[in-house]
């Protein structure tokens, strides 16, 4: 009656999943041969991690000509969808353990590549391919959990699942 808000206009980040496939060299190896096909298999992002947040890191064009008389104008020409989550680790999770493991860690290129998939609470799905980037496995205090924080990078523009196709 006095206008405020309620809890269910409130959007939670915890209603959203965020899904990350675990072997996705395998799975490209395999479909770029003609042999069998290993199927993809998707981890659950979401042990440790207690924070999550998206930039759209765009890309600007900016002018100022004569006509505007030193005023600016801008353009946004381009973009990249990038997620950073941050936590403490949690050995032996599926997620975590691709994420954080060696042979991200210590490699570049194609393993860092993957595939995620982010469920919306209305049903929505965005997926794309995507590189793991800045990754950090280890930090804080002395006697805390082992600090994380990884940021995904999607590569291309995200295809976009509505709900009523998910």
């Amino acid at each position: 009656p006095n206008g405020s808000m309620k809890a269910k206009d409130i959007s939670l980040n915890y209603d959203y999943i965020l899904t990350i496939c675990t072997n996705y060299k395998a799975y490209l190896e395999s479909v770029n041969n003609s042999g069998s096909v290993v199927t993809a298999k998707f981890a659950l992002v979401a042990k440790g991690f207690d924070n999550i947040s998206e930039a759209l890191n765009e890309v600007l064009y900016q002018s100022n000509f004569l006509s505007d008389r030193g005023w600016g104008s801008s353009y946004v020409t381009g973009g990249q969808v990038i997620f950073t989550l941050s936590g403490v680790r949690v050995k032996g999770d599926e997620a975590q353990d691709f994420i954080f493991g060696d042979t991200q860690y210590y490699d570049f290129g194609s393993s860092r590549e993957t595939y995620i998939k982010i469920k919306a609470p209305d049903g929505s799905c965005i997926q794309c391919p995507a590189t793991l980037a800045k990754i950090a496995k280890s930090g804080g205090a002395m006697n805390q959990p082992t600090a994380v924080s990884v940021e995904i990078h999607l590569n291309g523009k995200p295809m976009l699942v509505p709900a009523s196709e998910t």
